[in-house]
């Protein structure tokens, strides 16, 4: 069995199509009946904490050098790399704003990716990933419609962080677009046509 760990950064709650678009990917799995466990994380709700003069000092420090102020400050941070390392599936909804991710889905990153605990370096200095193996979907939502050629920034850039510092390299995005459109309406189905035939192994 797998276990989902689905992401929500949208401010628009229930309104979200980015929302709407990964909690149909989440139904898709879940209809292949081999879920053990959903673990959804709300980052609009439980807003992840930026980094400060305090706590950046604690993501930089070597896991043996942890004391009790490490533990306080990076409480968010643990529970969210053991929700990563938990799950074999995770499931993330973005919207896009100015071409990049929501700003919590940003700052989930920076507190889930740490040097000795989602990467390691061999005796190269070469970075190798700590969670290999697991399947990660997005599912982005643009009010506009991305122009044939232009850059993929939100995914290039999610996929480039999971492959450089976590070892994730199996990253797979769905997108719905023109959500500003008059009179537009979201076809959640009609974008996961073929989800089912392409994804049935994990």
């Amino acid at each position: 069995m797998k276990n989902i760990l689905h992401i929500i950064s949208s401010a628009r709650g229930d309104l979200s199509y980015s929302k709407g678009l990964s909690s149909a990917i989440v139904e898709k799995i879940s209809q292949q009946n081999i879920i053990g466990q959903i673990t959804v994380r709300d980052l609009v709700k439980d807003q992840p904490p930026h980094a400060d003069e305090m706590s950046i000092h604690e993501f930089y420090k070597h896991p043996e050098l942890y004391d009790e102020q490490s533990k306080k400050l990076l409480s968010y941070a643990n529970t969210i790399v053991n929700e990563v390392h938990e799950s074999d599936i995770i499931v993330i909804g973005t919207p896009m704003f100015n071409l990049g991710i929501s700003t919590p889905l940003k700052a989930w990153l920076d507190q889930l990716i740490r040097a000795g605990v989602t990467y390691v370096f061999d005796e190269q200095w070469n970075r190798v990933g700590q969670f290999k193996g697991k399947k990660v979907y997005l599912a982005v939502s643009s009010g506009g419609r991305s122009a044939e050629g232009a850059p993929d920034y939100v995914s290039a850039y999610i996929k480039d962080v999971f492959r450089n510092y976590s070892g994730i390299t199996d990253v797979e995005t769905y997108r719905i677009e023109g959500t500003m459109e008059n009179g537009f309406k979201a076809d959640y189905e009609s974008i996961l046509k073929d989800f089912n035939s392409t994804n049935e192994v994990f």
